[in-house]
């Protein structure tokens, strides 16, 4: 049996004196891909911050990486796309570098197998041809590609998206959702990332973690769209 590629041991999650998750007990297992749902202010961003090392535990254990010691390539972090500063004039290819420098020591600079990634990542994600745009001149839907390229150019084993959908149109929505899918299976990319409920998640993930009362709950995607869709349905007194 595959051993857990991200583990939380009864994690206490949020900031200091602000507790907004607790008792969080989990194994996310290599190649899964799971979403985590829940209205704003749930805790969905501080249960990724603390994941990806940007947060600390207020309590338990959080641990990357199997039992054997193998961590696998690390987090790669993909903040909420209104949270990334626009006043940076950086093009395209440096928001991507950024993620290439993760664990290069200041004074040296970026080898060959660095910008060997930053170049796959950019093609990963579609972004190759707005590589020398600015950012700040891309499309929201072309914002949220690079920010994701970024990430990948880390070389990440996990990628941690916070709501990498929201505020973009159906079109915008729908390519996104072939990328992550095509990242998972061809990658093997193991994925956990927040969103609201958006029925077209099912088409890249199985599992979601519901945040009710302060605490995740599993459930799957297939129940959610099931009970979404049993919720919308007319009722007879409306159809008579």
């Amino acid at each position: 049996m595959a051993e857990p590629i991200l583990t939380l041991r009864d994690v206490t999650i949020g900031y200091p004196g602000h507790p907004v998750l607790r008792d969080v007990t989990l194994d996310v297992f290599p190649g899964q891909s799971v979403a985590v749902l829940g209205p704003n202010g749930s805790g969905k961003t501080a249960f990724l911050k603390t994941v990806a090392g940007v947060l600390r535990p207020l309590a338990g254990e959080v641990r990357l990486g199997t039992a054997s010691g193998d961590r696998g390539g690390g987090v790669g972090y993909v903040p909420q796309r209104a949270t990334v500063s626009s006043l940076l004039p950086l093009t395209v290819y440096e928001v991507v570098e950024m993620g290439a420098y993760d664990g290069v020591k200041p004074w040296r600079r970026l080898g060959e197998e660095a910008k060997r990634r930053i170049a796959w990542a950019l093609e990963e994600v579609g972004a190759k041809e707005l590589a020398c745009k600015a950012y700040t001149d891309l499309s929201g839907g072309q914002q949220q590609r690079v920010l994701i390229a970024r990430a990948l150019a880390t070389n990440p084993a996990i990628l941690v998206m916070d709501e990498p959908l929201a505020s973009l149109d159906r079109d915008s929505v729908r390519s996104m959702v072939v990328l992550l899918a095509r990242l998972r299976s061809e990658e093997g990319l193991t994925m956990l990332w927040a969103d609201h409920f958006v029925p077209a998640l099912q088409e890249v993930v199985r599992e979601v973690m519901l945040i009710e009362d302060s605490r995740l709950i599993w459930s799957r995607i297939d129940v959610l769209v099931d009970r979404e869709r049993r919720l919308l349905a007319p009722t007879e007194a409306t159809q008579s």
